[in-house]
């Protein structure tokens, strides 16, 4: 019987979405690096007052970390009207985008997180019911470079709900703002970091729950 595949992660007000199944100690760099963004975040900005300033400085720790912008990639903000479910439009989203293997992959992640009771309850919790809340999909490039895709994004609706990545909103009763960032990891960067990583997660770990597919 095969190991059940890794689909994700969640820790904090964020979701990663595997689009391959990374290794472990990519796995585990992921999770570290955004325990210590967020907390950088929270330390220098109001999560919920502030979700631009907490974004960007959210991006520029991880920049210090050893993670580069991609390309030519940069910070945007987009509106977009919900119909349907959260768990849809980031499905629909990535089909827009012509990338069918990241829309598989959000639908085993969300359907892992759907199914997983405790993480699910946390990122409600962590996220105010989605009143703002990072989704993060990750992969190798042909180079086998890890990249990562943060898109912040902030749920505008009448009434919170639990499970709101799921609830099927009204049509027009629920807009969503957006914002991007696409990082590259230098890992001689990050190991040239390692000492200074352990030291911040000694003082300060988030709870993390690795999301992982049935084996079948």
């Amino acid at each position: 019987m095969n190991p059940p595949q890794l689909t994700g992660l969640v820790t904090g007000p964020t979701l990663c979405s595997y689009i391959e199944t990374p290794s472990l100690q990519d796995h585990n760099d992921i999770a570290d690096c955004n325990n210590i963004a967020t907390r950088s975040a929270d330390l220098g900005h109001h999560r919920y007052i502030d979700p631009q300033g907490w974004f960007e400085e959210y991006a520029r720790t991880l920049a210090f970390l050893g993670w580069s912008l991609y390309g030519d990639a940069i910070y945007t903000r987009t509106q977009h009207i919900v119909s349907g479910s959260v768990a849809d439009f980031l499905v629909q989203s990535a089909h827009a985008m012509n990338d069918w293997r990241q829309a598989n992959a959000m639908i085993d992640t969300l359907d892992t997180l759907k199914n997983d009771h405790t993480a699910m309850l946390s990122f409600d919790g962590e996220t105010r019911q989605g009143e703002t809340f990072q989704i993060i999909p990750a992969r190798y490039d042909s180079h086998g470079n890890l990249t990562i895709a943060l898109h912040k994004l902030e749920l505008n609706v009448d009434m919170k709900k639990h499970s709101f990545l799921f609830w099927d909103w009204e049509k027009r009763s629920a807009k969503i703002i957006q914002r991007k960032a696409f990082l590259k990891l230098n890992r001689s960067e990050l190991d040239r970091k390692r000492a200074l990583i352990k030291k911040k997660l000694d003082e300060h770990l988030m709870r993390r729950f690795t999301l992982r597919k049935n084996a079948s």
